[in-house]
C-alpha cells in the first residue's frame, strides 16, 4: 500500500495493528534536545521523574510543572550520544523552550529544538515488529525499552495487546526508512495513534492543557512518571502532598461516547448537571464512536451519569491499576 492511497476506516486499522502491522508519520509530536555538561543535573532538578537513575537503554515518562504543580508538558525521556531528548507534543515544546530556557542560569546547559531535524514513526503490529527486526537486528523487548540502529532510536511502548514501537531517526534517513514501512505496512496517522495511546492509558498534554492538570491526577504515577526519592523540582510539595497525605480525589479515566471526538479540555458534567472533570485527550474510534482519557473526579465517576458536548459517557477499563482515591 502506498502513502498516497487513503487511510483505512479505525475498525480495520486496529484490526491492522493487532494482527497485521501498522506505521504512522507522527507529526504532532516533536523533540526538544538538552545537551551540555550540566544537562542531565538540569533536569534532575526540573523534571518529576529522576533522570540521573535513567538507565541508556530505558526511556521514562516525566512531566514538567508550574511551581502550583500543574503539568506544563509531558515528555518520553531518552538518551542520545549527545545528551537528553524530550519527545512530546511538538506546540508545547515550542510554547514552553522559553521558559525552560529561564531555569538554566548559569549552568552549562543548551536546549535545541529538532522538531524540523528528527521524524518520528509510530509501529504497531507483528507484521511491523517482523520488517522491524529486519531493519535494526535487536528490537527491545520491554515497555520503556530503547534499542539503537545508527542513528536510529527505537523505543518500545505499551499497547492494549502487547508492544508499540516509536521510532526516532534524522530526516535525511528517516525518508527512505519510512518509505519502507508505508510499503510494506498499513499507513495509520496521528489520530490513529492518539486512539493507541488512548487504549494504552497514556495521557498527554496540548496547548489548550498546558497548566491544567497535576501529574497524579493523570496517573502518572502508575506509568512511572513520578519519582518520591529524586529531590526538589517546579511543583513538587504538591505533588508529594498528594501522594503522602493521601488526597487524590481526582484521576485518569478511559471512556467511550457515540459521535466525534471532543476537544481537549472540554468540560465533562456529571448527573445534575456539576462539573465533573476535563477531556485529556480524545480520537475517533471504531463504529462511528470515539475515545478519550479524561481526568475526573473519583466519585462523580463512580456514581456515573457522565456527559460531554451533551453525549452519554461510558467507563472503559484502563490496562493498568489506577491510583486509588484518597
Amino acid at each position: 500500500m502506498s502513502q498516497a492511497e487513503p487511510l483505512l476506516p479505525v475498525a480495520p486499522l486496529l484490526q491492522a495493528a493487532e494482527t497485521g502491522g501498522i506505521v504512522a508519520p507522527l507529526t504532532h509530536l516533536g523533540v526538544l534536545h538538552v545537551a551540555g555538561d550540566d544537562a542531565i543535573e538540569f533536569l534532575q532538578n526540573q523534571l518529576t521523574q529522576s533522570v540521573k537513575d535513567l538507565p541508556d537503554n530505558q526511556s521514562c515518562i516525566a512531566a514538567w510543572c508550574n511551581a502550583k504543580g500543574r503539568t506544563r508538558a509531558l515528555f518520553r525521556v531518552v538518551h542520545s550520544d549527545t545528551g537528553i531528548l524530550l519527545i512530546g507534543n511538538a506546540a508545547v515544546l515550542k510554547a514552553i523552550q522559553p521558559k525552560l530556557q529561564m531555569f538554566i542560569l548559569r549552568a552549562q546547559v543548551a536546549l535545541t529544538n529538532l522538531s524540523d531535524d528528527e521524524s518520528l514513526l509510530g509501529l504497531a503490529g507483528p507484521a511491523a515488529e517482523t520488517l522491524l527486526t529486519e531493519i535494526a537486528g535487536t528490537l527491545p523487548t520491554t515497555s520503556g525499552e530503547v534499542s539503537r540502529a545508527g542513528d536510529l532510536h527505537i523505543i518500545a511502548l505499551p499497547s492494549a495487546t502487547g508492544l508499540r514501537y516509536l521510532l526516532l531517526a534524522p530526516q535525511a534517513e528517516a525518508s527512505a526508512l519510512q518509505a519502507r514501512l508505508m510499503e510494506a505496512l498499513t499507513p495509520a496517522d496521528d489520530a490513529f495513534w492518539q486512539l493507541l495511546e488512548i487504549q494504552a492509558g497514556i495521557p498527554d498534554v496540548v496547548p489548550e492543557t498546558m497548566e491544567q492538570f497535576i501529574p497524579t491526577m493523570m496517573n502518572l504515577e502508575p506509568l512511572g512518571g513520578i519519582s518520591y526519592q529524586k529531590g526538589c523540582y517546579p511543583g513538587q510539595e504538591v505533588v508529594a502532598r498528594m501522594h503522602y497525605l493521601g488526597r487524590l480525589k481526582r484521576r485518569l479515566y478511559r471512556l467511550e461516547m457515540a459521535g466525534d471526538p471532543p476537544a481537549p479540555g472540554a468540560k465533562i458534567l456529571d448527573a445534575n448537571g456539576g462539573e465533573a472533570g476535563s477531556v485529556v485527550i480524545a480520537a475517533a474510534a471504531a463504529d462511528g464512536n470515539a475515545e478519550l482519557l479524561a481526568v475526573l473526579k473519583i466519585d462523580a465517576a463512580e456514581a456515573g451519569g457522565l456527559t460531554v458536548d451533551e453525549l452519554n459517557l461510558t467507563l472503559l477499563n484502563l490496562p493498568y491499576q489506577p491510583p486509588e482515591a484518597a
